[in-house]
């Protein structure tokens, strides 16, 4: 039961727990040993101060020489974009329908700027150009 676990954690959290199970150490080993995704997009955000994707670049490109050591014909096709924003970046817009009302009546631009959701808008323009690059 999910929804029972949510008070503990938050107790945890607020005792001042810091490690998490898995550990990141073993989460990174099974990833190198494991991972096996021929495609992977990393988007970094350019001020986010809690951003990992260099060290999961590298991460991914271990697992991809592992495979390799498995099926030398196996190529992994790894990019990581960077991007203007923070942490929030891909989550801060506003319900679809009131974007679409207000990008009417401010102009495209102007509403990106003002409600704060250009950063998210990048991300999906970004998705959707690897998307298409990978004709999926």
């Amino acid at each position: 039961d999910v929804l029972g676990q949510i008070p503990l954690l938050v107790e945890e959290v607020a005792d001042g727990a810091r490690d998490f199970i898995p550990t990141p150490g073993a989460v990174r080993a099974a990833a190198r040993r494991a991972y096996r995704a021929r495609r992977t997009l990393l988007l970094q955000y350019d001020n986010d101060p809690l951003d990992e994707s260099e060290e999961i670049e590298e991460l991914l490109r271990e697992a991809e020489t592992v495979m390799r050591m498995k099926r030398p014909m196996i190529a992994f096709d790894i990019q990581r974009r960077v991007l203007k924003g923070g942490h929030a970046a891909p989550v801060l817009a506003p319900p679809l329908d009131l974007a679409e009302k207000l990008e009417d009546v401010l102009g495209a631009e102007t509403a990106k700027e003002r409600l704060l959701y250009a950063e998210a808008d990048a991300t999906v323009k970004e998705l959707l150009q690897w998307l298409d690059e990978g004709q999926l």
